[in-house]
């Protein structure tokens, strides 16, 4: 296990703190979303859709810090910081940010903490799909719903995550990594 120096632990509470804030916006954008597709009978996409905007700081921790775990904490990190915020979704986004931090620590636990590039966001990005939409099948009444809806509501999940979890986080490690090469020179 790598030893977590304080550099390590501040980044990670600046990752929290942060992505806080993104997650607490995101919720105002779910909640007129999903008042918005409600008449049309799809109010479930509107989680589904911005799925994404709430799992970032997990791999972003990841990237950035490049220790076992850092995607966990980072994503628990960000919930607890919504929560704080002011969140009404309250207490659960702690539940829901470990769950999603645990999927994300999946795709670097399957590269043995070795890869930190588009392949581990990748498999991140798989692993917060499938463990989240697991839990939220049974807090949120999937079953309920049609094997094509299911279905759907996980392509559009995916997606979602593929797009905010691995291709803007490939963008802010670009920018991170450009300034950092900027300030040596």
């Amino acid at each position: 296990m790598k030893k977590w120096s304080t550099k390590d632990i501040i980044i990670l509470a600046l990752i929290g703190f942060l992505f806080g804030g993104i997650f607490l916006a995101a919720g105002w954008v779910y909640a007129i979303l999903e008042t918005a597709l409600t008449p049309l009978g799809y109010a479930p996409f509107a989680n589904s859709i911005l799925f994404g905007l709430w799992v970032m700081a997990a791999p972003v921790a990841a990237v950035l810090i490049k220790k076992p775990g850092s995607a966990t904490l980072g994503e628990v990190l960000g919930a607890l910081a919504e929560m704080l915020y002011g969140s009404f979704f309250g207490a659960a986004v702690l539940v829901s940010g470990l769950v999603q931090g645990l999927g994300s620590e999946f795709g670097f636990f399957i590269t043995k903490y070795k890869r930190y590039d588009s392949k581990s966001l990748f498999l991140s990005a798989i692993g917060i799909t499938v463990f989240s939409f697991v839990y939220e099948y049974f807090k949120l009444g999937y079953e309920a719903y049609s094997t094509g809806m299911i279905i759907a509501l996980f392509a559009v999940r995916f997606i979602s995550v593929v797009v905010f979890g691995v291709i803007c986080v490939k963008l802010i490690l670009n920018i991170v990594n450009k300034v950092q090469n900027s300030g040596s020179k």
